[in-house]
């Protein structure tokens, strides 16, 4: 990732809305069946990228005091995207484990889980499949080291060695 300027992401936004706003207004009868699977494996990988972009922005507010904040980051979310808290929550620990991380020095650090984050950013996996890969780190015994559990892992995908 690249450093933006504040310009640069309000343009980008606007005009995603903007093109969103174009999409939805669309009918689809024109396309052949073929095409019709085409946009929507389109719009797949859309959902699947979208959770990428909101990773950052999560980890930045995770960094604001509550009480500049308004309240605990969960709550704040719920609240404000009109969520359940427990949606909110997760969207929060999701965005710990695959959401750039900065340093105390304020040096840009990868994502807990590197591998995950670079398919989902790719439009590969959708939450299911983020759910099921965090679930799994989050059970490895603490005594396994990493080295071992890198091991049973090739390029992000489980392999059948071990």
């Amino acid at each position: 990732m690249r450093s933006s300027s504040r310009e640069e992401i309000v343009e980008s936004v606007d005009a995603f809305r903007a093109a969103w706003k174009c999409v939805l207004e669309l009918t689809f009868d024109a396309l052949t069946t073929p095409e019709r699977l085409n946009v929507l494996e389109g719009f797949e990988v859309f959902r699947r990228q979208l959770p990428a972009a909101e990773h950052a922005l999560i980890n930045e507010l995770a960094g604001v005091e509550p009480a500049v904040l308004g309240g605990k980051l969960p709550a704040v979310l719920a609240n404000r995207l009109r969520i359940t808290r427990a949606e909110a929550s997760r969207r929060v620990h999701e965005a710990a484990d695959l959401g750039q991380r900065r340093a105390l020095n304020g040096e840009p650090l990868a994502p807990v889980l590197e591998a995950t984050a670079a398919a989902q950013r790719n439009g590969e996996l959708g939450a299911g499949h983020v759910a099921v890969i965090r679930s799994f780190w989050q059970r490895i015994p603490d005594f396994v080291d990493i080295g071992a559990c890198q091991d049973f892992c090739v390029g992000g995908r489980f392999t059948s060695r071990g």
